[in-house]
This record gives C-alpha cells, structure tokens and sequence, in this order.
C-alpha cells in the first residue's frame, strides 16, 4: 500500500468528463463523485483490497464505501486510482448527524444518556462521554488532552484502552475529551494553555505535567519527540540525579519520559549555575581530573578521558575506537550493565583512566596464528574469549558489521554464530571490531544462499533471522541496526506504532526486546 500524507498532495490530475474540486486534490485519477471534503488519499496498487485498506486505515468497510462511491457495487478497486480515506480533516461532524446526508462515520447512541457517539471507538470508553476528538496520525495523549482542556489523567481516564503510557493510542479513532457532568470545556485553539498554582509558592505551572513531579518547581520545560533525560537536564544547567528527583514519573533510566509534556528543570533556592557554550564540569576529589557532564551513576573516580555516547554508538565500538577491552570498559562504567543495556546516548562514559597502560599493538609482522590443540587448524588473533575450538574458517569483523548479515553472507545460520562465538552474546552486543570470529567448523556444511522459509499460503520469502510470533501476512521486512528504535522503524515505514506493535508482538509493547541484526515487519498483505 501507498500512503500520500496530506500536506505532500499537490493537484495533479482531473477526471477527464466531470471536472471536479476536492479541499486536497488526488494525486492520481479518482472517481469525480467522491467527496469534495476528502483530505486524504490512498493510491490502490494490484494487491491491495477494501478489507486491507479499511484495515490499515481503521476504518469500517461501510465508512470506505460511503467515501468512494464507485467502490459499491463490487468494492473493485483499479490499480493506480486514487481513494479517499479521511473527510474534513479527521474532524467529525457536528452532532446530531443529519440523515441526508453521508456522515463521516456511522453514529451509535449510548443507552440512557441520549449522546451520540461517533464511531469508531476504542473498547472501554466511558459511558458518559459527550465530547469525541478524531485522533490524527501524530497525535499524542498529553496534546490531545491540552488542547481539550482536560488533565491528562482524566484522559486516561475515560479512554482506558489507550493504557497508562499512551502506548494503545490509535489514529482515526474516536477518543473521549468530555463527559456529561463537567470535564472537557476547553476548546484547544484560542485559550492559552490551562495552568494551576503549586499550593503556597506561587508559582503559576503549565499543563500537562507527569504525576509526581516536585511541587517547589519553578522552570519548566516542553518535552519534544526525541529528547532524553540527559539532554534535557545538561541544556539547562542541572545535574541528572536532580532532574530524576524533581520528576520521579520519568523512572530512574528515563523510560517513562512522555513527549509533549512540561517536566521540571528548577526548584526554588536552587541556583542553576551560568550557561556557556563549554560543557559544566566537575572536580573529581583527589585526581584533579575535570569531569564533564552529564555521567552515568557509578563511573569510576580515577578516570581521566571521557567520550560523548552518540546516537548508534554501542559498547563495543566505543571500546574498540578508543584501544580498550569492553572489559574494561564496562568496569570503568558499570551503569551501562554487562550486555551495553543501559548505554545512554549524549553522556559521558569513561574511556581510559589514571596509570593506565594502552596495549601495545604493532602493525609490520602479519597476523600472529595459533594452532587449537588436536585439529591442525591455525587461528589468526585477535579472537574473542570462548570461540569453539573446532573452528576452521574465520572472518574479521569490520565497521558496520552485524552477527546476521555475517552469518547471512557466509552461509550459517545466526543461532550456529552465536554457538560458535558465544562472547558476542545472544543479542549481538558484544560483537567487537578487528577481532575474528569462527563463521565455519570441522565437519559443517555451509549453505550457499541466504536462508529463508515461506510462510504457508501467502507466497512471500521471508528473511531470516525472525522474532517469535511475527505476523504471518508480513510482506515487507526491515532489518534491525545500530540505533533503531521502534518509532523510528514505524515512522520510515509510514505505519502507526500500534501495528507495528501488532506485527512484532515479542518486541513488546514498550519496545523493549527489540533484537539487532533480526529482522521485523513493516507492511502485511
């Protein structure tokens, strides 16, 4: 499928008997009797069906007809036609419905308080709303409830389904932003966003904040899709343990920071020091060393160079770049956890410290070989700790590199590289540069292509390796690498996180077992 995003439409083509307006023109040909209110478009390809559009789009089959006229006979779609998927901006119509006319979706009426309800809904919205807000793709909980002018917990509230992190938020879904009684006044569009006063300090603070936070807090700052704790904190001149304290909902690692929210960068009586354009630095007692920030918890006293974790960095590579064992490297920065779990990008970690002796390394004699006992095979060095002693071809890791694609393009399976050279650990963690690893042994066969199996009935290849429990309609595979978080994957993609979710259930719903060098699905049949 092909999705065209609203703003990237531009008026390209009419239909050649009836001229005819739309409020976004189609990109290519579409059925003139299509609704002049359409604001987005779906180009059909020759695999697509009504079934899987309105699927993709959460929409019922009745609301994709009423759209597109010339889908009611036969619902035929015509490969390369444009057919409209949203009318008037997602924005529902003003209720009552009328009966002449089509509506944007079929309304329902809740038994016993005579509010119609739009559709379609999430499970579990409260009975006794009476104020819908259409979710557009992009959305977030926190905006929605901000510019509707209610608090963020009654939002959770009376749309349950959405859960307690926002992560079952769907687009094209009617949502709760009101109910009979009171909750839900505010418009989102002249009035500025609602504040209330922390009790005795004067202090007026912006909505929405996350539970919890200090009520001495007098700086503020609007969390943006991307931001870290770190970042946050070190832009405005505050430690991290400080920042964890004045909002302890974000949880100790950051996990439960939420975007589009205010979290607190400064309490009363506390100076925040000068901004420079240098980073803020401490004295570590007794070294003499000055230590840039923000630090992981833990980092070892006595170290004297540091270096700034970038996006897509890894343990590994941060140790092999800088001429140190990701031993130690993880000894001198025991936060980061002895599998690079809790590496945090835009902080310091410690890369070398007092009296420590860089190994020596020459580069005129070849490779040093040794022979593992009993099979007359010779090992270049450097290996890994652990590397079977039956090997009998080798490889050496290069930048980029990746357990499955070295596996893939040498012709093993991933789970006989991970038996081979168990160091590297199940994930692919602790794959370290220059280093060889065993990629054959005495006695195996390697395949000469890629391995893939076909999932029954629907004629598509699928790559391997897979996580358990991956949909069986994938048609689309991307391959997991350095630095890729579920968002990122869904938003190249152009698909929601909940199907992405969907798709993938063993990555988890908070994206937490997400697997390097494996692959995942980005588009179903």
């Amino acid at each position: 499928m092909r999705l065209v995003p609203v703003l990237a439409l531009v008026a390209q083509l009419s239909w050649s008997v009836i001229a005819q307006s739309w409020d976004v023109e189609p990109p290519s040909t579409a059925d003139p009797n299509t609704p002049a209110d359409c604001t987005w478009w779906h180009i059909a390809e020759a695999s697509d069906t009504c079934d899987a559009i309105a699927g993709t789009y959460a929409l019922e089959i009745s609301d994709l007809i009423s759209y597109n006229p010339s889908l009611a006979a036969s619902c035929a779609l015509v490969a390369g036609n444009s057919y409209c998927i949203e009318r008037n901006w997602g924005i529902p119509p003003e209720i009552p419905v009328t009966t002449t006319t089509s509506p944007v979706s079929t309304p329902t009426s809740n038994p016993g308080n005579g509010v119609v309800t739009p559709t379609p809904i999430q499970d579990g919205m409260t009975k006794s709303c009476n104020k819908f807000y259409l979710v557009k793709s992009g959305d977030g909980c926190a905006n929605i409830a901000s510019a509707n002018g209610v608090p963020l917990a009654d939002f959770y509230s009376w749309n349950p389904a959405v859960g307690d992190t926002c992560g079952g938020l769907w687009a094209n879904v009617y949502v709760c932003v009101g109910i009979i009684g009171g909750g839900g006044g505010g418009t989102g569009t002249t009035q500025p966003p609602a504040t209330t006063t922390a009790p005795g300090n004067g202090i007026s603070t912006p909505t929405p904040i996350q539970d919890g936070m200090t009520g001495s807090c007098n700086k503020f700052y609007f969390v943006k899709s991307g931001d870290g704790c770190a970042t946050i904190a070190s832009s405005n001149g505050i430690g991290l343990s400080d920042f964890y304290t004045w909002n302890p909902a974000v949880g100790s690692t950051c996990s439960g920071l939420w975007a589009n929210v205010y979290v607190c960068v400064g309490v009363i009586g506390n100076s925040s020091p000068s901004t420079t354009t240098a980073p803020v630095s401490t004295t570590t007692a007794g070294n003499g060393v000055s230590t840039p920030t923000p630090i992981q918890e833990g980092m070892v006293s006595n170290c004297n160079r540091f270096t700034l974790v970038k996006s897509g960095d890894s343990c590994a590579t941060i140790a092999s770049s800088n001429g140190i064992p990701l031993s130690d490297f993880y000894k001198w920065n025991p936060a980061v956890g002895e599998t690079c779990a809790g590496l945090w990008a835009n902080v310091y970690v410690c890369v070398r410290v007092i009296g420590y002796t860089t190994p020596v390394t020459t580069t005129a004699p070849p490779p040093v070989t040794t022979t593992a006992p009993g099979n007359g095979i010779s090992t270049p060095t450097p290996i890994q700790d652990g590397m079977v002693g039956n090997c009998n071809k080798f490889y050496k890791v290069k930048s980029g590199d990746g357990c499955a694609v070295i596996a893939s393009s040498n012709g093993v399976a991933l789970a006989d590289f991970y038996k081979w050279n168990p160091a590297v650990g199940n994930t692919c963690a602790s794959l370290w540069l220059d280093v060889y690893v065993c990629i054959g042994i005495v006695g195996s066969t390697p395949t000469t292509t890629v391995a893939t199996t076909t999932r029954a009935g629907n004629g598509v290849a699928t790559p391997t390796p897979i996580q358990a429990g991956m949909t069986t309609r994938c048609k689309t595979f991307h391959l997991v690498v350095g630095g890729d978080t579920c968002y990122d994957i869904a938003a190249k993609a152009g698909i929601t996180l909940n199907n992405f979710y969907a798709w993938n259930p063993a990555v988890g719903t908070n994206c937490g077992s997400l697997w390097g060098q494996y692959y995942v699905c980005i588009a179903i049949l």
